[in-house]
């Protein structure tokens, strides 16, 4: 898939290259652009300094047709975007008498005077387009730049989340259409996997992550769930659907019940939503996990007869199983045994533990054995990951 309607987002602010605070702005516009069918192909994050922001400018006029900005446009010394805007452009700024006028009135409504620092804000780049910002000082600014290259379109909206997303809604939004000339959207499907790595889970889809193809298929991996996603185009979400349609037929045969969900869905909503639906219960009584996998279920409205932390031998996983089963009343039982250290592979530094599942109504109890390994960062994850898998499959 591919799109003539390139874009950049630059996000500028030492808050943000310090890591002082997280960058949502820019998350939040490129799904917006990816919803006009425009493609995001570059995010750049600079600091408040201007030789900085000039150099990130210059680059972006000769790789982006649709540069938007946010921060740097307030009346402080360290807002320097119409500056560096202006200097990368080649051209001078010029003050609008009109904005220093709407200027004067916002703070006059508001019961205070408009300090001589204020005033920058009603400078913008020769050529330029004011942004209206309807509720606050910073409008924003609109300038085409024809370089040696291509044609490239900036807008620089504020760093303010609620400011930036209004000025977006209600000006670059239709701006943008009329860039594009087109009301295709770029539509994205995620199916959600667990129970193999991202290695293998790839080698079972045949050709399907091969770039170039459409719809284009992303493979990921996050603390032991392996997400793929699928990104087309077309003339409306329903359609992209139906152009997804076989290569979501490919990934069900393929994968078979190592797909669990799409979209946003968990492990947990999944198993939650699945019991509820057959109207089964369950009971878990867990010497190994501290009651995690529970406290999960219940934060999804799972239906819990009954989940409590205790303290029992690998060897009596069975027997507890069936015990919290029938004390219960619940249709599943399940019993998880405590983390323990296996000779055979210590070596390894790794653990075991196993997961014991009785039904109501059958003679026998499925024994599930586990490793407790991976990252030590996300081993307790994984683990409790697997036990809802477990859950998921019975």
């Amino acid at each position: 898939m591919s799109s003539s309607i390139i874009a950049e987002i630059i996000a500028i602010g030492d808050e943000l290259t310090s890591g002082f605070r997280l960058d949502t702005n820019s998350q939040w516009l490129a799904q917006q652009l990816g919803d006009l069918g425009i493609v995001v192909l570059y995010h750049s994050t600079v600091g408040d300094d201007m030789n900085a922001n000039v150099d990130v400018f210059k680059h972006a006029f000769t790789r982006a047709d649709v540069v938007i900005t946010t921060g740097g446009l307030g009346p402080t010394a360290d807002d320097l975007t119409r500056q560096a805007l202006a200097k990368a452009a080649g051209v001078e700024l010029k003050l609008h008498a009109d904005q220093v006028e709407h200027l004067k009135a916002f703070f006059a409504r508001r019961g205070r005077t408009m300090t001589p620092s204020n005033e920058i804000q009603a400078h913008f780049p020769a050529g330029s387009v004011v942004v209206p910002n309807p509720e606050g000082t910073a409008p924003g600014i609109e300038l085409r730049y024809r370089g040696p290259e291509r044609e490239t379109i900036v807008f620089c909206l504020p760093g303010v989340p609620a400011e930036m997303k209004q000025m977006f809604a209600q000006t670059l939004q239709q701006r943008l259409k009329g860039i594009t000339g087109e009301t295709q959207v770029i539509h994205h499907h995620v199916v959600r996997c667990f129970g193999s790595g991202e290695s293998h889970i790839e080698s079972l889809l045949p050709d399907l992550v091969k770039r170039g193809r459409d719809p284009q298929v992303g493979i990921t991996a996050s603390q032991g769930t392996i997400s793929l996603r699928l990104t087309t185009r077309a003339d409306s979400v329903e359609d992209c659907l139906k152009k997804m349609a076989s290569t979501l037929a490919t990934i069900d045969e393929c994968l078979g019940e190592l797909v669990f969900g799409f979209n946003d869905e968990t492990l947990e909503s999944v198993v939650a939503a699945r019991y509820v639906e057959s109207g089964k219960t369950i009971a878990i009584t867990d010497a190994g996990m501290q009651g995690a996998p529970g406290v999960l279920l219940k934060k999804s409205a799972a239906p819990l007869d009954a989940a409590e932390i205790a303290d029992f031998e690998s060897e009596d996983v069975s027997h507890r199983a069936v015990e919290i089963l029938h004390r219960a009343g619940s249709d599943v039982g399940v019993a998880i045994g405590p983390i323990e250290r296996n000779e055979a592979i210590v070596a390894a530094g790794e653990s075991n533990y196993v997961v014991a599942v009785a039904i109501k109504g059958s003679e026998n109890v499925k024994i599930h054995e586990f490793l407790f390994s991976g990252h030590s960062a996300i081993r307790e994850t994984l683990a409790n990951k697997r036990v809802l898998n477990v859950l998921r499959l019975t």
